[in-house]
């Protein structure tokens, strides 16, 4: 796994999973999970959460290629915590696709032109401290389908660094990137593909818990 250093203190991992060849059925598990009504108004439509079929030291009971993607992202954001040396004993995770439509994009950011710079940009720990549940550490995205048909910065993912500067990369299809939970970040449309951007998203955090000796 590669780390990418945009300046000293912003940086982010990328390699591939090798899962190409699974393209099409990845594509499909995603159709399906778009069927689920609560992802009109942002398109991101939740897979799995920390409660599902996972223990506390991260292993998933892989039941399709969703999860040996997940279970390969957090396996990796399970490496990456070893050289913080953050002690835990318990991770927590959630799963999501997210999808940036070509055409009728339903993010705002894209609707309404007139949003830029700052307003584009999110973190995954300020959504989870405002849904009140774990802090990531970590977030990872898997590239299942890129746009066909980019122009300038079409497609790219772009990065707020420590700095106030704007980084980008332009992901490719079967990509893994993880960068820190904290880092603002935002995808770019493509209005003139004719395929949608459709990601494997997820967050990784970890925690320590007391465990209470008992008196029997």
């Amino acid at each position: 796994m590669d780390k990418i250093y945009y300046d000293d203190t912003t940086y982010i991992w990328k390699t591939k999973l090798n899962f190409a060849k699974h393209k099409k059925s990845l594509i499909q598990i995603a159709k399906n999970l778009m069927q689920n009504p609560d992802g009109k108004k942002w398109d991101g439509y939740e897979y799995k959460s920390e409660t599902e079929n996972i223990n506390f030291i991260g292993d998933l009971l892989i039941q399709n290629t969703f999860d040996d993607i997940v279970q390969m992202g957090i396996n990796l954001c399970k490496e990456l915590c070893k050289e913080t040396s953050t002690q835990y004993n318990k991770l927590n995770y959630e799963a999501w696709v997210n999808v940036v439509r070509s055409k009728k994009p339903k993010q705002n950011a894209f609707i309404n032109n007139k949003l830029k710079d700052i307003d584009k940009y999110h973190s995954h720990t300020e959504l989870n401290e405002k849904r009140k549940i774990f802090i990531p550490m970590y977030t990872f995205v898997y590239y299942i389908q890129m746009p066909n048909i980019l122009e300038g910065e079409d497609g790219v993912l772009y990065f707020k660094g420590n700095n106030n500067k704007e980084y980008w990369i332009l992901p490719e299809e079967d990509d893994l990137i993880i960068m820190p939970g904290y880092m603002p970040h935002a995808p770019n449309n493509a209005p003139k593909s004719k395929i949608d951007r459709i990601v494997l998203a997820g967050n990784i955090g970890f925690e320590y818990l007391k465990i209470k000796k008992s008196i029997i």
